[in-house]
This record gives structure tokens, C-alpha cells and sequence, in this order.
């Protein structure tokens, strides 16, 4: 639900990302620069998976370029670790378990491998977005 304080009108029907983008809505509408970065690398790095993996299922994807993907996600992720660590943001609950899912996507042996970390990506983000919020 839209908070009263927030003007921003929304294009989204679907109720779970709506209400994501209500919550996006909401720690950029703080002002607190810092936080919004985060939130922006984190969308970065999910939307980048969120590409990669649908793309991988279809077999659009070469496994010999298993390297270049690797590389280019975990940028993604590490840009994002960064960007918490020099704002003191790196003990949000979430950016533990975003270490975590950087290690394994340096270390998939498989596109299949590196495309099944989206969902979890996802769900961690939402723990991460939470704790920016209430921040």
C-alpha cells in the first residue's frame, strides 16, 4: 500500500512487485543518499540475474562463455558489496549471505549453476531491502 507521504503513482499490477516498488519508493523518498545507492546496485545486480537466468533455461547461453558471465555477476555483486562497506551499511542483515552468494558465483562450475542463484539473489535482496528501510 502507497504511504500517504509518497507522491508516486505506479504502473505495476502484480501485488509482489508493487509492493517492491513501493519499498523502493519509500528509502529513496528519506533522502539518505547512501541507501539509495545500495538499493540502486542491489536492482542492478537482480535485474542482471534475473536476465541471465531466463536466457540460460532457454539455451541462449554458450557454456564456454561461462567465465565472461561469472565475471560480469560477480561485478555486479561486488559493486553492491562496496558500495555497503564504504557507507558502513555492511552489517545490514542480508550482506552476509550477499558475500556468500559472490564466493559462489566466482566458484559455478555451470551456467545451470549460475543461473539457480537468481532466486536466492532475490529473496536476500528482500531481506537486504528490509533492513535499509527500517536503517
Amino acid at each position: 500500500m502507497e504511504p500517504p507521504d509518497i507522491e508516486y503513482k505506479t504502473t505495476v499490477e502484480d501485488e509482489h512487485w508493487r509492493d517492491e516498488e513501493f519499498q523502493w519508493a519509500r528509502i529513496l523518498a528519506r533522502g539518505r543518499p547512501a541507501r539509495g545507492m545500495v538499493l540502486l546496485y542491489l536492482q542492478k545486480a537482480c535485474t542482471a540475474f534475473h536476465e541471465f537466468e531466463p536466457a540460460c533455461k532457454a539455451g541462449a547461453l554458450h557454456e564456454v562463455r561461462l567465465d565472461f558471465f561469472r565475471r560480469r555477476l560477480a561485478n555486479r555483486l561486488q559493486q553492491l558489496l562496496t558500495t555497503t562497506r564504504n557507507n558502513n551499511l555492511d552489517r545490514l542483515t542480508g550482506v552476509a549471505e550477499l558475500v556468500e552468494i559472490l564466493r559462489e558465483v566466482e566458484s559455478a562450475k555451470s551456467m545451470k549453476a549460475l543461473s539457480e542463484l537468481t532466486e536466492r539473489l532475490h529473496a536476500v535482496g528482500h531481506t537486504l531491502l528490509d533492513a535499509l528501510e527500517r536503517a
